[in-house]
């Protein structure tokens, strides 16, 4: 799977898309004066260090900006991630979310442009009160994290401080006592030296799922400052906390005893209210900026996550009687996990000329350390199932006394270690043609038990990145790029050994077209990868972990997607995607990702009523498969908002969700699903001093 051509080119460049957003930094003050427009497609994108805007960019990037979080009240992380063209939000449970792209996980997560490694399971919910806009980009990116795979990555963008004093005041009521308040102010606390920011936000209520009720609450504090002319540091601490009740483990089943797929009233939940979950992330990063020359400059950012969960669980397997709902095994235990994440991310950046041409030239370190202990306490019998009668459905079952404990099958002690140091520049050959170049040399060390498994990994790998655009006509850019995969799993096969990385190649090749003098971007794309080793599930071992065989996958696909100003006053995001993936023999693979999927948002100013603000936005899917069988046929969900600009300083936003009030099931990934919440409503009002 080595391009020994590309591997030697890359010896001299690498890098291809990690670090601070895509945005200039002098324009990432604030999100609270921005254009009204969705894509926020004029930015450059910083998080390749080579200051390329999206058109530049030879891959397609999705951005969310501040303004459509705004406008669809999209209030923690999967909800945006909802509005990505491309993206499927898997919500295998009430607390437990994965996402992925054309057809595969994503395990790449940035932070200011600084990736923290995941399993790509998310736990909680992630309120989004911290964030300026979310920016995914698709495919393949070797180079911006130490993993990766032909999904996408995925970089969220912290709020900063802005120079004038500005702060505003939320406050919401919703369907099922849903309550909300955030406050927000920032300014200059010392004039030319010190700018803060403060973020805090509440939200509390019950839900359209039965005995399930969350309580999230948000903090987040930024503090930038000018140490001299030349240097720059900045401090950012954020607390993000759940207290989460009747939480479901798993979900409903997906098929009845006699094989036919089941059907239940939406708001049926597999939890008793005892089942519950506290979960608390918090974030610290230090960032410290030096101008060398000119052109040139020095980052080191460092930023340290820690995540607590205290977790009481039930879970129920097997399928159902139809009619009784009995014949499933239940099971209870309490999880208690610890993890630690500290990244330091060291690199200089600038230009440099040659042949009459300027480019641009990157090269830097990151090193990763998490450690992560957890165990698992049992209801005295152990980890076994038993059988249930019908009336879980009405959570009627008792909570059973949590105190068997066995370290050496129940817990987990690893220490991971990834280190890679990048090389990456755009050589810009002539005005309109640009060559992207980079290499990332990864080393990954592992240690330690996880439930009876032996989690010892020694990997090592140089994934290489070569991309190419030519804009054939000012606004009209032609762009390919290839980037090799490489993703350490935390996957043990059947005989509890680590299941080692996943391998391959990944291929897009495209066209951008600006509209509208600009003012929004077309982009059409053809992709394809191939992979070895994937990770699949297979069955569940004795001791609780899940048991995964590699497999041989390849997926080809295209995306059509548009975003930015359409026309004067009326912004649009929206894709549409085709993928499809094959096993080894040929045969469609991971079909509980739907083939194909359709997303369009808008927002419009109203010409005669200036101070109205309307928008819609529709999400389709095809079918989708468990066990080859058909559980949810293709739907579309349409959701709306309404803002009115009462007075300067005072709005009102009416959203309504799922206007049609669609059942639908969330996933088929693991033979269970809850359904997706019915017709809801929420009324929010915001005032801005």
């Amino acid at each position: 799977m080595k391009n020994k051509a590309l591997l030697s080119l890359s010896l001299v460049t690498a890098l291809f898309l990690q670090t601070n957003g895509f945005a200039k930094e002098d324009e990432k003050e604030s999100n609270l004066g921005s254009v009204l427009i969705y894509g926020e497609k004029e930015e450059i994108t910083s998080a390749t260090k080579l200051d390329m805007t999206i058109l530049e960019t030879p891959q397609i990037v999705s951005v969310i900006s501040d303004v459509q979080i705004s406008d669809y009240n999209l209030k923690d992380v999967s909800t945006i991630l909802e509005q990505v063209p491309g993206v499927r939000v898997e919500r295998t449970e009430t607390d437990r979310t994965y996402y992925n792209a054309r057809g595969f996980d994503i395990v790449n997560f940035q932070y200011d442009g600084v990736g923290v490694p995941t399993s790509g399971t998310f736990h909680g919910i992630e309120d989004t009160s911290v964030y300026e806009q979310v920016e995914v980009v698709k495919g393949a990116t070797s180079i911006i994290s130490s993993l990766s795979n032909p999904s996408a990555t995925v970089n969220f963008v912290r709020k900063r401080p802005t120079a004038e004093t500005q702060a505003y005041i939320s406050a919401s009521y919703g369907s099922w006592s849903q309550k909300r308040v955030e406050g927000n102010v920032s300014g200059t606390l010392i004039e030319d030296k010190l700018k803060g920011r403060l973020v805090v936000a509440k939200e509390k209520g019950d839900s359209y799922l039965d005995r399930y009720s969350s309580d999230v609450t948000s903090f987040y504090g930024v503090l930038t400052s000018d140490l001299t002319d030349t240097t720059r540091v900045t401090f950012g601490h954020s607390i993000n906390d759940n207290k989460n009740k009747g939480i479901s483990s798993g979900a409903l089943p997906l098929f009845y005893s006699d094989g036919t797929v089941t059907d239940y009233d939406v708001s049926t939940n597999t939890a008793p209210d005892w089942a519950r979950k506290d979960l608390t992330l918090s974030k610290t990063f230090l960032e410290l900026e030096q101008d060398i020359n000119a052109n040139w400059i020095a980052k080191a950012i460092y930023s340290h996550n820690e995540q607590d969960t205290d977790w009481d669980w039930f879970y129920l397997s097997g399928n159902p009687d139809r009619g009784t709902n009995t014949g499933l095994y239940s099971l209870a235990s309490r999880y208690e996990e610890e993890k630690k994440v500290d990244v330091v991310d060291v690199f200089a950046s600038g230009y440099f000329e040659a042949f009459g041409q300027e480019h641009k030239l990157v090269v830097g370190v990151n090193h990763a350390n998490i450690d992560t202990t957890a165990k698992s306490i049992y209801p005295s019998t152990g980890g076994t199932y038993f059988p249930i009668g019908g009336d879980w459905v009405n959570g009627n079952v008792s909570k059973p006394e949590l105190n068997n404990y066995n370290a050496a099958t129940s817990s987990t002690d690893t220490t991971e270690k990834q280190t890679a140091y990048y090389i990456s520049s755009r050589l810009n050959i002539l005005d309109n043609l640009s060559i992207l170049l980079g290499a990332r040399a990864i080393d990954i060390r592992q240690d330690g038990i996880s439930y009876g498994a032996s989690q010892k990994v020694d990997e090592n790998e140089v994934a290489s990145y070569f991309g190419i655009t030519y804009e054939v006509i000012p606004g009209t850019m032609l762009y390919s790029s290839y980037s090799e995969v490489f993703n350490s799993q935390p996957y043990v096969n059947e005989s509890l050994n680590p299941l080692g990385p996943v391998e391959g190649n990944s291929f897009e090749a495209g066209i951008k077209q600006e509209l509208n003098d600009g003012n929004a971007i077309l982009t059409l794309s053809y992709f394809k990868s191939e992979q070895e080793n994937l990770g699949e599930y297979v069955t569940q071992h004795s001791t609780g972990l899940n048991i995964y065989e590699g497999i041989s996958v390849e997926s080809d696909g295209f995306e059509l997607e548009l975003a930015g100003e359409v026309y004067e006053g009326l912004n649009l995001s929206m894709g549409y995607t085709y993928i499809d993936v094959k096993d080894k023999d040929g045969n469609d693979a991971r079909r509980y990702i739907p083939t194909k999927q359709f997303k369009v948002s808008t927002a419009y100013e109203v010409p005669s009523m200036s101070n109205l603000r309307l928008g819609a936005t529709l999400k389709w899917q095809n079918e989708i498969y468990s066990s080859n069988t058909e559980v949810q046929g293709s739907y579309a969900l349409v959701d709306m908002f309404t803002q009115y600009k009462a007075t300067k300083n005072l709005s009102v936003l009416l959203n309504i969700n799922n206007i049609t009030d669609k059942k639908y099931k969330q996933t088929a990934q693991w033979g269970q699903s809850n359904y997706g919440a019915p017709r809801n409503a929420t009324l929010t009002l915001k005032y801005t001093f």
